[in-house]
């Protein structure tokens, strides 16, 4: 680790650790968390809710804002959390601290006066049930994509192989489903749906969330992982990178949910 970076996490950590001694614990009306496998679209999604005018955010995914919560790079675990869920699933003795973690992110919040906060963080699907009990009136919005484009992305942007990623993805979304039967405030969403239809889709998530609709910027062009546009499908471009052996193997790992959803490899 060079000194920049060094300078970058010691004072993180200073930060970190005050807020958790003397933060503020707020305590707005409603939490939302969203989750989903990685390259789900769920920064997309999190970030058009954020752009709601009574909607709080964290400056990046929650993880990071936080000494609390595992993050699966730090234990090896790129982009493929869900191959060892025990890390990263609270059991007894083995729980964040809920306390800390509420100062932690109030800290870090754009405007900590709003009724409403949103925090995204991709292994959360493994927390599910723990964040339900730990936070009041918290309301989950759980996106899922076609597999094979998932795989596709997490193998470019890890150097994961298709298999791995296909295991995440099937893996994850099988805890995150599981985690989302044991709480009450949920919404599952194909990521398909909402770029084929985003201004009808994100208005039934406003309505979900019991936010007013018309005051969403979901029309405007957004900047994820570097590329900047409109809600739109991305899957024909990555379906497009995989070969007809990517494509074998990824469906021998993640048969069982990608028929669940009806996916296939064809855009």
């Amino acid at each position: 680790m060079n000194l920049r970076k060094w300078l970058r996490k010691k004072r993180r950590q200073i930060k970190l650790n005050r807020l958790a001694r003397k933060g503020k614990a707020c305590n707005p009306k409603k939490w939302i968390f969203v989750v989903g496998c990685y390259n789900s679209g769920t920064t997309l999604l999190h970030d058009v809710i954020a752009s709601h005018p009574s909607v709080a955010s964290l400056p990046r995914e929650g993880q990071y804002c936080t000494d609390q919560l595992t993050i699966p790079s730090d234990v090896g675990l790129t982009r493929t959390w869900a191959l060892a869920p025990e890390r990263f699933v609270p059991r007894p003795g083995n729980e964040p601290d809920a306390e800390k973690l509420k100062r932690q992110w109030c800290g870090m919040m754009s405007d900590p006066r709003l009724p409403v906060f949103i925090e995204k963080s991709i292994p959360n699907a493994a927390r599910i049930e723990w964040l339900n009990r730990h936070f009041d009136n918290a309301y989950f919005i759980a996106l899922v994509r076609n597999g094979y484009a998932v795989s596709e992305g997490i193998n470019r942007k890890a150097g994961q192989s298709v298999e791995i990623a296909a295991k995440q993805w099937q893996q994850s979304n099988r805890i995150m489903l599981d985690q989302l039967d044991k709480v009450k405030n949920k919404l599952i969403l194909k990521y398909e749906d909402i770029t084929a239809q985003p201004a009808e889709q994100m208005q039934g998530i406003m309505d979900f969330l019991e936010l007013d609709g018309s005051q969403l910027l979901a029309d405007r062009k957004w900047t994820v992982h570097g590329v900047t546009s409109n809600i739109r499908n991305m899957n024909a471009r990555s379906l497009s990178r995989l070969s007809e052996e990517d494509k074998e193997y990824i469906y021998r790992e993640a048969h069982e949910l990608l028929d669940y959803f009806d996916y296939s490899a064809e855009a």
